[in-house]
């Protein structure tokens, strides 16, 4: 179980206030559906946080160095990053000699999923996603960043979120067949409904979130993923990062295990 309350703040009225900025701007550009908007043809979910965390657009799409950032504030740049979060190693590690970086990740803790045709646009299904997004369901994401995560001008911010996700079904695409579902469709996509709250990770100390409660002094990964709910591959990736940021210490091994205890 994680817990997040590790002072962080959220605002749900400035959330509510994105997303009718972004309903203005969907309206305003005569979108029938939900698709891509505003600048470089982003979806509705970094739209939306971009708005979130700066609902002013001229701070938004401006030159940095080589890159284009997201947004640019007196606190430095935020980008937002809905998907790989590999994907945006090297432009981090190009912003970070130079600013101040907040890299924004959402994760999805619930969800609706809206299935429309594709030929004419009406809503064919409403059901309620099974999957919950967790801390430990995004830690590959987080884990690809780990040469940078402990850098005093980084802070990585994960917002929990509940959306609605859209899937067209019945239309021929050229979208590879990972982006498609077992039922055909394809995710066209994902308009968040609301923040539930915020993980923040700007320094060592923060990680201590990741450790799950109950865990006895000593444990390998197999104890960890279970006290954790999770995966043991993602489990293993936690508690590379507890290690990384001094939470944990690797004291022997069980067999071909490791063992590992808190410092």
């Amino acid at each position: 179980m994680i817990h997040t309350d590790n002072n962080n703040r959220i605002d749900t009225e400035r959330f509510q206030y994105a997303l009718s900025l972004y309903n203005a701007s969907k309206s305003h550009n005569n979108r029938a559906e939900p698709g891509s908007i505003g600048t470089l043809g982003e979806k509705s979910l970094h739209a939306v946080l971009k708005l979130y965390y700066e609902p002013d657009s001229s701070r938004h799409e401006l030159p940095v160095g080589e890159h284009i950032a997201d947004i640019v504030g007196e606190e430095g740049v935020i980008e937002i990053q809905t998907r790989r979060l590999s994907a945006l190693k090297n432009k981090l590690k190009s912003l970070l000699e130079i600013c101040r970086v907040t890299v924004v990740h959402p994760i999805i803790t619930g969800k609706r999923i809206i299935s429309v045709s594709g030929e004419t646009g009406e809503v064919i299904s409403v059901r309620k996603s099974p999957k919950h997004g967790t801390l430990y369901t995004e830690m590959r994401e987080i884990y690809a960043l780990r040469e940078h995560l402990t850098e005093e001008n980084l802070t990585l911010k994960l917002p929990l979120l509940t959306a609605d996700e859209y899937r067209t079904y019945g239309v021929r695409t050229n979208r590879r067949k990972k982006q498609r579902t077992k039922r055909g469709e394809y995710i066209s996509d994902i308009i968040p409904t609301d923040i539930i709250d915020e993980i923040t990770l700007a320094q060592s100390s923060d990680y201590a979130i990741l450790m799950p409660q109950g865990l006895p002094d000593a444990f390998g990964v197999r104890t960890f993923a279970e006290a954790a709910g999770t995966d043991e591959p993602s489990a293993r990736m936690a508690i590379n990062l507890l290690v990384r940021t001094g939470h944990l210490l690797h004291c022997g091994k069980e067999g071909n295990a490791r063992i590992y205890s808190p410092t």
